[in-house]
This record gives C-alpha cells, sequence and structure tokens, in this order.
C-alpha cells in the first residue's frame, strides 16, 4: 500500500508526526507505515499489536491497540471491542469503542455500540446508534480521588437570574 493509497487520517498523522517538534501538543504518530488487514482477510479472535492499524478486512472478537492508532477503512468491517489510542471508523464497527485520545466516525462510518473517549468525532452524515461518554477517566490520568475538590452544600439558596436579591418570602399557610 503506497502513501497515496492510504486514508487520509493516517496521511494526517504521518505528517503531524514530522512536525511534532513545532508543536508539543500535536499528537506523535509512529514514523513506521501502518500494518494492513487486506480485503480478503477475515480474522475470528483477539488482535492486538504495538503499531497502528488498517483494517480493511473483517475481524470478529476484540481489538486491543491501546497506545496506538485504529483505522477502520471503506472496505473493513469489526464487530469486536476497539481499545486504540485514536480510532478512526470509515466502514462499518459493531461494539464498544474506547479511544484514549479521540474517536472519529466519517460520513462513511457506521457504528452501532457506545463510544467512550475524551474527545469524539461524528461527521456530517455518518450513522451512529449508541451511546457516547466524553468523560476523562481521573485514574487514567494519574489523579486520585481523594485530591478532588469536594462540593459543601450551602446554607442559603442561590440568587435566580433576573432577581436582584435573595428570595425570603415563605409561602402562606391557610388553615
Amino acid at each position: 500500500m503506497s502513501q497515496n493509497e492510504l486514508p487520509d487520517s493516517v496521511k494526517k498523522d504521518t505528517t503531524t508526526a514530522k512536525s511534532a517538534t513545532a508543536d508539543p501538543k500535536a499528537p506523535v504518530a509512529s514514523t513506521k507505515k501502518p500494518a494492513s488487514i487486506g480485503p480478503s482477510i477475515i480474522i475470528h479472535g483477539d488482535v492486538a499489536g504495538e503499531e497502528d492499524l488498517i483494517v480493511d478486512g473483517t475481524i470478529e472478537g476484540t481489538v486491543n491497540f491501546k497506545d496506538n492508532s485504529l483505522v477502520v477503512s471503506k472496505n473493513g468491517r469489526v464487530t469486536a471491542n476497539i481499545n486504540a489510542r485514536v480510532i478512526r471508523v470509515d466502514g462499518e464497527v459493531k461494539g464498544e469503542l474506547r479511544g484514549a485520545e479521540q474517536v472519529v466516525v466519517s460520513p462513511s462510518g457506521q457504528v452501532t455500540g457506545d463510544i467512550r473517549a475524551p474527545r469524539v468525532v461524528l461527521e456530517d452524515g455518518c450513522q451512529f446508534k449508541g451511546s457516547v461518554d466524553m468523560a476523562v477517566d481521573k485514574m487514567a490520568i494519574g489523579g486520585d480521588r481523594s485530591s478532588a475538590p469536594r462540593l459543601r452544600p450551602s446554607a442559603t439558596r442561590p440568587v435566580r437570574p433576573g432577581r436582584e436579591k435573595q428570595d425570603t418570602t415563605l409561602p402562606l399557610r391557610t388553615t
């Protein structure tokens, strides 16, 4: 597969790797060529690896590329729970998607299942059925719950917008 045959998202990742020194917050992608599962390949079982992956074929099982990117191309079909750093869906996915950084569903993408990632992009025209959880997992980042600020209930009620002072009247009782 040549550079011109790669999906746009992978092309962008390889260009951001070259410019990572200019922008320290830019995602650093591997300079290696991503691995590929061809259109005639069908995998039943668990798939894991330490490099980026492009899926043109079919996977049924689980997919774990937690420190790398995963692209399900237009021809790709995945029936599995997916765990990766960045997930891009141009094809069809049935299962839970967990992205450590981002999940993108392109206009040609079809997802049936829940998405959990700090950044989720559902592009115009995509098909999605499930729920989205964008809560940042504080335990994964290294923070612990004891250091989180605790909210204390206030003794007074907040002032409603449009009122100058706090409402202190009590309802009248009739006997």
